[in-house]
């Protein structure tokens, strides 16, 4: 009994979302390749990551136009993708938005992180990963995962150290050659869940990767909407 108790208290001192599926966790069917259609005409894919019942992560320039600036005009998401005919479940009904960056004055990775809440619970089909907003000192200590999917819609990942770069943004070396949007997490020694901690963002000439972290707002954003329903 007290390690039931135990472990319900962590999990609320961690606010970690507990899957509802009793199956093995794949973090690929919790990923989703996505087909984003802009207002101004333009297209880009992208990945997102599940991190409750109702809520997805994601770059935000999958969801505004960095160049232009537009709105979304219509996305698909493509959970467990493993090619363009092919993948564990698909979403193309309602969903609502937000961006911490509306790139009106062109590309800034600083806040280039959004949120996706679904209107139906798609983590009951996709399950999600938990999520922890780490303090530098711990996350300069840890070892992650990054996950992403390419053009043509199959899983890269690229294990690393990763570093602070910022209060928001994270570094790391090593070109992972996928979509950004996907999810930076740790599935370290004693962890029942990945735990996203960013999502990627982007890649530079010198084959370095960025990430943009989670932060207590936006995981408080998330409750505000719904997301852990």
């Amino acid at each position: 009994m007290m390690k039931k108790i135990f472990a319900v208290v962590l999990c609320l001192l961690l606010a970690l979302p507990l899957a509802s599926q009793a199956a093995v966790f794949n973090t690929d069917h919790a990923t989703a390749f996505m087909s984003s259609r802009f207002n101004c005409g333009c297209t880009i894919d992208g990945s997102g990551a599940m991190i409750s019942r109702y809520g997805l992560v994601t770059a935000a320039h999958n969801l505004y136009c960095y160049q232009h600036g537009e709105k979304l005009k219509s996305c698909d998401f493509y959970f467990g993708a493993k090619s363009a005919n092919s993948c564990w479940y698909k979403y193309d009904g309602k969903f609502t938005y937000w961006t911490y960056e509306d790139f009106e004055n062109g590309y800034d990775s600083t806040n280039d992180i959004g949120v996706v809440i679904f209107d139906a619970p798609v983590g009951d089909e996709t399950g999600w990963f938990g999520y922890w907003v780490g303090s530098d000192r711990d996350l300069n200590e840890e070892y992650t995962h990054v996950l992403a999917y390419d053009q043509y819609r199959h899983m890269q990942d690229l294990f690393e150290i990763q570093y602070v770069y910022s209060s928001t943004e994270l570094y790391w070396q090593g070109w992972l050659g996928g979509t950004a949007g996907g999810p930076v997490y740790l599935w370290g020694e004693g962890m029942e869940y990945p735990m996203v901690v960013a999502v990627y963002t982007a890649a530079d000439n010198d084959g370095n990767g960025y990430g943009r972290r989670l932060t207590a707002d936006v995981i408080q954003d998330m409750r505000d909407h719904g997301a852990f329903r």
